[in-house]
């Protein structure tokens, strides 16, 4: 009698440390995949920003518009699982690369031989928890050559 006793109280500790671990190993597994997501969603507007900063150099691209340099440039580039339409992009001509002033306008592919520079946006729409995180940002600067 003595022994199913202490039996069945152990089993409950066992539960308690079965529920207590757990919580903190699917807690650090969550962290460890919203990280990865990040990190990877970051890589892939870089990558984004850089390829289409590329074709806009060479003059292999040249839209009019906002919405066709996203769609027809900037877009192809990007990662399946970012949707596009979250994307906000700024194309504007700045003087230095060290002084960089708010645009006056979001789209101005510039001129021959200006210094250029693209920050494309991606807002997740939530925050991806727990690091907050809302908006990811590519950025890439050229001067154009045609």
């Amino acid at each position: 009698m003595k022994t199913s006793r202490r039996h069945r109280l152990r089993s409950g500790t066992v539960a308690l440390e079965f529920a207590l671990t757990m919580t903190a190993f699917f807690g650090l597994t969550l962290l460890i995949l919203q990280l990865g997501f990040l990190l990877y969603a970051q890589t892939a507007m870089d990558y984004a920003a850089r390829e289409a900063a590329r074709q806009m150099q060479t003059g292999q691209a040249n839209p009019a518009s906002p919405s066709g340099f996203q769609s027809v440039v900037f877009c192809p580039f990007l990662a399946a699982f970012l949707n596009c339409a979250n994307v906000t992009i700024v194309l504007q001509p700045v003087t230095s690369f060290q002084a960089v002033t708010a645009p006056s306008a979001p789209f101005n592919a510039g001129g021959a031989n200006s210094l250029m520079l693209l920050r494309a946006t991606y807002t997740t729409g939530l925050p991806v928890w727990p690091l907050n995180v809302m908006t990811i940002v590519g950025t890439a600067a050229y001067q154009n050559e045609f």
